[in-house]
């Protein structure tokens, strides 16, 4: 009769809140809007002290959530849940969970996507990335850029992007700005990309990391100093593992898979994927591939 398996979990939460609510009034119980809950019941509402949070784990992160066709219904639940639940939470994802350390264009996205969680009354956003290493693709930069926007959705998020980019890497910035504009130039209203995009997705191209891997070269020589070229380095990651997914056997003789793993191993990286890849399984697709 609810029309959601959210139904059945706001009725057993709502009873758990009621029975601690008497010893701990202060106190808020959540529970999850994810995936086969995430549509919101028709008739039960839930308790003033329970939280939901509303994931949005399907959705496509190349478009702004309230201009993709692919996420509409997304929309539809966030705003459900808004009229519904009074305190809404978002549980957001951020990155590439099948390949941390891989291009992933999804930067402008990031402001929209906030203010409509926003304007929809949610009361908090967690902001899901690469939790178990470093490397993760841009991490430095989409770490800053999230932060000024969960204080200030409406910042300038050019201006930011600059701002970071020009003092992290210095001299090389302008080049790491022309890469930066040169991976998101691959999304167009056609592109749907989601937390799991593969390295054979039809946005990417020899041709892509050709020309990356030149931009790349070009921030390194004018690196300041060691320090600044071992960020630059940590930037240029997503292009060498992108490489010797696509084309492992001309990674390892170009010398592409040697510098990913001297890079990977230096900066103490664990991860290359949340759970479906491990460090071993890629070093032996690359190595055993003809």
């Amino acid at each position: 009769k609810e029309g959601s398996e959210s139904g059945i979990i706001i009725w057993f939460v709502n009873q758990v809140a009621e029975a601690v609510e008497k010893e701990f009034p202060d106190k808020f119980i959540g529970t999850l809007a994810y995936q086969y809950t995430r549509t919101p019941p028709e008739i039960i509402k839930p308790r003033e002290n329970v939280v939901v949070r509303l994931c949005s784990i399907e959705a496509c992160v190349a478009h702004p959530l309230e201009s993709c066709p692919e996420n509409r219904s997304f929309i539809e639940d966030l705003r459900g849940w808004s009229n519904i639940a009074p305190h809404l939470y978002i549980w957001d994802y951020v990155v590439n969970f099948a390949h941390y350390i891989m291009p992933y264009p999804n930067f402008y996205v990031l402001q929209p996507n906030i203010k409509s969680f926003q304007e929809n009354n949610a009361i908090g956003i967690m902001e899901q990335a690469a939790y178990q290493s470093r490397g993760g693709e841009f991490a430095e930069l989409k770490s800053y850029l999230i932060s000024r926007l969960l204080w200030n959705p409406d910042c300038d998020v050019e201006e930011v992007i600059d701002d970071f980019i020009y003092g992290y890497y210095g001299r090389s910035g302008k080049y790491i700005r022309q890469y930066f504009d040169l991976v998101h130039s691959l999304i167009t209203p056609e592109t749907h990309i989601h937390i799991r995009l593969s390295p054979e997705d039809k946005i990417f191209s020899d041709d892509f990391i050709f020309q990356s891997l030149i931009i790349f070269k070009n921030a390194e020589k004018v690196a300041d100093n060691e320090e600044i070229l071992r960020r630059v380095e940590m930037a240029s990651l997503p292009l060498l593992y992108l490489k010797c997914k696509r084309t492992p056997v001309l990674a390892r003789y170009d010398g592409s898979y040697e510098k990913f793993s001297r890079i990977a191993k230096r900066e103490k990286i664990t991860h290359y994927a949340e759970y479906i890849e491990t460090i071993d399984s890629f070093n032996s697709e690359v190595e055993n591939a003809k």
